[in-house]
């Protein structure tokens, strides 16, 4: 699959379904969560003070569960039903000071706003284009109390065209009552300035495909410099950019950088 700025969004309506949800937080096991909320909170810490976030495309709610623990209030988007589900299950605890809403990003409008919006997974390369990002980064500045802060992960250009091509491969994984194949090839495409990744899992039942899907993920990767181009674009200041914390099995994790802007 090469890039195509027409097809981008079919695409990608098609991503996160029931059965990537169900073994979503097994794929991200090794992911320190921890360290990347810890780095985000002492963001909040140096820049805020921060009490309420709001966490877009929060997937089964890793990230806004941590934050929680530490008393801040928070509420979680997933334009995934399924991955709406295991989020609002895991932060049942928290009562009042935790819900996650189903809504597509460019639909959402809450009654409401917060002191910090964050973005995590590489969520913003997703949109890929000029436009979708920038009405994302609208979407966020929409949600913010005046003087609030954007915390989200990018891929970075220098990093991801300067270290050794992706890894592709497959596993067989045997997380339930049914054994999971998976498989993944990764390419980066500079002409169009994205990361193409094609995922397909089986769950199989005996010798027979209980379930599969195709997943295509286009991903925008960006200079530091454009992105504070993007954001000065969209109404904030770029204060920080720096290497996501945590060492996790992803081998694209040398790749990601953490922003964080006003």
């Amino acid at each position: 699959m090469r890039y195509d700025a027409n097809v981008v969004e079919p695409l990608h309506e098609n991503l996160f379904g029931q059965l990537h949800a169900t073994y979503f937080d097994m794929f991200h096991r090794a992911k320190d969560y921890r360290a990347e909320t810890d780095q985000i909170r002492g963001i909040f810490t140096r820049e805020g003070p921060v009490s309420s976030v709001l966490d877009l495309g929060c997937g089964t709610g890793r990230h806004l569960e941590l934050l929680a623990e530490s008393w801040h209030e928070v509420v979680g988007v997933d334009r995934s039903g399924p991955m709406v589900r295991r989020a609002r299950e895991r932060l049942a605890r928290f009562g009042d000071r935790a819900r996650v809403v189903e809504s597509d990003l460019f639909e959402l409008s809450l009654d409401r706003r917060f002191d910090a919006v964050i973005m995590m997974f590489s969520l913003l390369g997703y949109f890929v284009s000029n436009e979708r990002v920038l009405r994302a980064l609208a979407v966020m500045g929409e949600h913010l109390d005046p003087g609030g802060l954007v915390v989200f992960d990018v891929e970075d250009a220098t990093a991801v065209l300067g270290e050794p091509g992706p890894i592709s491969g497959g596993s067989l994984r045997t997380p339930g009552a049914r054994p999971l194949l998976t498989g993944h090839t990764t390419s980066v495409n500079p002409d169009e300035q994205v990361i193409e990744m094609a995922l397909d899992m089986w769950e199989l039942s005996g010798e027979a495909v209980h379930d599969q899907v195709h997943e295509t993920h286009l991903i925008r990767y960006f200079a530091r410099r454009e992105l504070r181009l993007l954001l000065a674009t969209a109404g904030f200041e770029l204060l920080g950019y720096a290497g996501l914390a945590g060492e996790t099995g992803n081998p694209s994790q040398p790749w990601l950088r953490l922003a964080w802007a006003r």
